[in-house]
């Protein structure tokens, strides 16, 4: 039983996120079967997290979860009526094959290592605990929960993204288990190998390089095996998914007549706030980069309406937390400049510390060695604004993490440093996965045959044709 009710929380979800792909398609670009299921499963995660805390406002109980699933149903509908077109198939190649082989035993091994581990520390207490008490209270955080100073350990400020997919799962099921809830971690990380593939299609015009560069995923430490990787049921992981979604969508929306990648990029955007605090940050970056491509290629400014969504999700939680008296987060000290001007001596150690964490091998491997590579490599295509966008969102994010640390409140700033900073560089992990495959494309186009091969390769046109086992991933 509790397998046919997984495959109904799932396929709720799934439907609905198909749903809201159609609506912001509008059958206007193809998209690989890949692809299609990597979307539907954030905006799916995103619109059901969403929906249950709306509508949580106002009824609670049984009818709580039957009203979320008939909209999920609706949309379902919605998606079946319209249809995403997909792009025509070509066989594969034995090179190909040999990458899909090795990425499906890569997500089999994910799968068994998330479900023989339990979740870890922020798994049980900052997400699990409120899909918990969420189930136990017909569905609502009870307001007491925000504002009694015994629980501020759980952080009842951290968005509802993560906990309500969970309580999701548990409507299903019919009880709080925490062994089903983990099966959601595994999946976000077959979604970022699947845009991983898609992306790299996209950006480089060639199906090998996505398919070769996403299984190394596997191979950074951080990701797979460490404290907050995919199979720990952190929010981390999923957050630089949905970052990398909508980065991916940005570049690909950074071409003229490309409207439908830009309403999905704007989608995913409004989604990074929800799905972790941290996210705030990610949604400034992602957001100035969108305004920056709005202005470079002079489109009109009712695309600027793409970043409201995203601030409606922003005011619309702080303000929840107001209402409910939520206590002020114990972790960083008012962020002001008096607090800054104090504070500036961290400066030169937080440096320190983040240049330490960059060459920490037992938790990166030689992950940042090869994105620098990457990085110097398109320096020199600055220009061009695409590449400038890919940049941006990699790095720039990271001077913003170290700059938070300054308004740390622990008595050793550094330790706290210590136990977050690779999870917080997880968040842009992807995208530097990203920058690797532009730089891999860039390198191999030097080769005049590749360039008749890749010439006038679009993110539009990019997925007319695809492979089975780009399909099957």
């Amino acid at each position: 039983m509790s397998a046919l009710a997984l495959l109904g929380a799932f396929g709720t979800l799934l439907f609905a996120g198909y749903g809201l792909l159609t609506l912001l398609i509008r059958q206007q670009t193809r998209f690989s079967l890949t692809e299609q299921i990597a979307f539907s499963w954030l905006l799916g995660a995103g619109a059901v997290s969403l929906l249950l805390w709306i509508f949580g406002l106002f009824v609670h109980g049984v009818l709580l979860p039957r009203l979320v699933a008939i909209v999920c149903l609706a949309l379902g509908f919605v998606g079946w009526r319209r249809m995403v077109p997909r792009p025509l198939r070509r066989r594969a190649t034995s090179f190909e094959i040999l990458l899909g082989i090795i990425i499906v035993i890569e997500i089999a091994v994910v799968f068994y290592l998330s479900f023989v581990h339990t979740l870890g520390w922020d798994g049980l207490l900052n997400w699990e605990i409120k899909a918990r008490y969420a189930f136990a209270n017909g569905g609502i955080l009870p307001g007491t929960y925000f504002s009694d100073s015994g629980r501020a350990f759980s952080h009842p400020e951290y968005p509802l993204a993560i906990p309500f997919t969970e309580l999701w799962l548990y409507f299903w099921l019919g009880e709080a288990d925490q062994f089903c809830a983990k099966t959601i971690f595994p999946i976000f990380y077959v979604v970022g190998i699947f845009l991983l593939i898609a992306l790299g299609k996209r950006l480089a015009g060639r199906e090998w390089i996505g398919l070769l560069v996403a299984p190394f995923l596997f191979f950074v430490p951080q990701i797979t095996v460490e404290v907050g990787s995919a199979i720990a049921g952190y929010a981390d992981f999923p957050l630089s998914v949905f970052y990398l979604a909508t980065i991916g969508c940005l570049f690909c929306a950074a071409e003229q007549g490309n409207a439908a990648f830009f309403r999905l990029y704007a989608a995913c955007l409004a989604l990074l706030p929800w799905v972790k605090r941290d996210g705030v940050i990610l949604w400034t970056v992602a957001a100035a980069c969108g305004v920056f491509v709005i202005l470079r290629t002079k489109r009109s400014p009712l695309f600027f309406l793409g970043l409201l969504p995203g601030l409606l999700v922003i005011c619309g939680w702080h303000f929840y937390l107001r209402t409910m008296h939520a206590l002020r987060p114990a972790d960083f000290l008012p962020v002001n400049l008096e607090t800054l001007g104090s504070h500036l001596y961290r400066i030169p150690p937080l440096l320190s510390a983040f240049l330490a964490e960059f060459y920490n091998l037992p938790t990166w491997s030689l992950f940042w060695f090869v994105v620098a590579i990457g990085v110097a490599h398109l320096s020199r295509r600055m220009g061009n604004p695409r590449v400038l966008v890919l940049l941006a969102a990699l790095i720039v994010p990271i001077f913003l993490y170290l700059l938070i640390y300054v308004f740390s409140s622990w008595p050793s700033y550094l330790d706290h440093v210590g136990l977050s900073i690779s999870r917080l560089l997880m968040h842009v992990a992807p995208v530097g996965f990203l920058v690797t495959i532009l730089a891999v494309s860039s390198r191999s186009e030097k080769n005049p045959a590749r360039v008749r091969e890749g010439r006038g390769v679009t993110c539009v046109t990019a997925g007319s044709e695809r492979t089975p086992v780009v399909e099957l991933a």
